[in-house]
């Protein structure tokens, strides 16, 4: 996971809040908002599928990589909306853009308990 986190999320995501914060740069309520919800269901699955990837990449399993993805990603991304969208939204209304990867980054170690729990399945 922590290969993950330096190869893939963290530029991955500094480059998404980037973009957010160029086409939302108002701190309006509506746009924290519509951030959260732009971060829930486009960030949000793309981190599922590339995490379910890089996993079973490293375990040997990409033969299961499917049967993963049909099985453990829509419960893993409606789960994670419990968990994602409070973060999230306290990340766009109070964190500093430079500190946004790092702050859900420290979110992301409570998350990879249950990600890695679900991978495990």
């Amino acid at each position: 996971m922590a290969s993950y986190g330096f190869l893939f999320y963290g530029p991955g995501s500094y480059a998404w809040y980037r973009y957010l914060d160029r086409c939302m740069p108002q701190q309006t309520v509506q746009n924290i908002m519509l951030k959260v919800l732009l971060n829930q269901i486009v960030l949000g699955p793309c981190v599922i599928a590339v995490v379910f990837a890089w996993n079973n990449l490293w375990q040997g399993k990409l033969s299961q990589l499917p049967s993963k993805y049909q099985n453990d990603a829509l419960p893993t991304l409606l789960y994670g909306f419990r968990f994602w969208i409070p973060v999230s939204a306290l990340n766009f209304w109070v964190v500093p853009l430079q500190a946004r990867v790092a702050f859900m980054s420290m979110g992301s170690i409570f998350w990879n308990f249950y990600l890695s729990a679900t991978m495990c399945k």
